[in-house]
């Protein structure tokens, strides 16, 4: 134990001496610092060249962000967009959707819509049932009998319907128009820019997402040579604290 304590105090000497020499050495070189350079105010409030009123302070570059690419749409060149769906199929609300989201980036695109129309003999067939619809109707609700004028009395069924006005004109509404609405359904999203077909729900069988009709019309365009112009410019200013 005598032995450890004797080497924990050397230790300490050791330390001790060392710390001596180093602030003697530190104000050695203090005391000559001063002797050859006493002239100088050690305080560093004075500047090389000038007094503090003279100094212009050097304020640090204000920062940019890197030059950033924004792409300009020359809307008055582009060619029109056309939409032709089937409107008993309810494609309407369809095209208004795909209108506003491809307005958002083309806003001076031209875009028309309208009614895809069917095969001409299911429209002729159609046009033909409408007409029959307004006949019957009439025939029920005034209660008259054309059959009488032809010598051909008066149908059992023609009395049931005089009978039962109600129920036999809602029926004759509603068989009609389902015939109507089969006949000139046709089921279609057709698009076109200019006269380029871009998109057929007749051959696919579906209808684009609003993502793939972007890009449908973007690499069109570009076949074109209309599509967007880019220039550069600078990012937002951001003043340096």
């Amino acid at each position: 134990m005598f032995k450890v304590g004797l080497i924990i105090l050397g230790v300490f000497l050791v330390l001790s001496t060392c710390d001596v020499v180093k602030e003697d050495e530190h104000f050695h070189d203090k005391d000559e610092f001063q002797a050859e350079f006493g002239d100088e105010d050690s305080d560093g409030n004075q500047f090389s060249e000038g007094t503090e009123d003279d100094h212009i302070e050097v304020r640090e570059q204000s920062a940019f962000v890197q030059p950033k690419t924004v792409a300009v749409n020359n809307g008055k060149d582009l060619p029109p967009l056309t939409f032709l769906y089937c409107v008993s199929c309810g494609y309407k609300q369809a095209f208004d959707q795909f209108s506003s989201v491809i307005r958002e980036k083309y806003p001076n695109i031209k875009i028309d819509g309208g009614n895809y129309p069917p095969v001409a003999w299911k429209a002729y067939v159609a046009q033909a049932i409408s007409f029959a619809k307004i006949f019957i109707l009439a025939i029920i609700m005034f209660g008259s009998n054309p059959f009488a004028n032809f010598g051909y009395g008066y149908p059992a069924i023609l009395q049931h319907a005089h009978n039962n006005k109600m129920s036999t004109c809602m029926m004759v509404f509603m068989l009609s128009n389902l015939a109507e609405q089969t006949l000139i359904s046709t089921g279609a999203f057709e698009i076109y820019l200019d006269a380029e077909q871009l998109w057929s729900k007749l051959e696919s069988g579906r209808v684009p997402s609003p993502p793939e009709l972007i890009q449908l019309i973007d690499a069109q365009l570009a076949i074109l040579g209309k599509g967007q112009a880019r220039v550069e410019g600078f990012g937002d200013f951001t003043p340096s604290a």
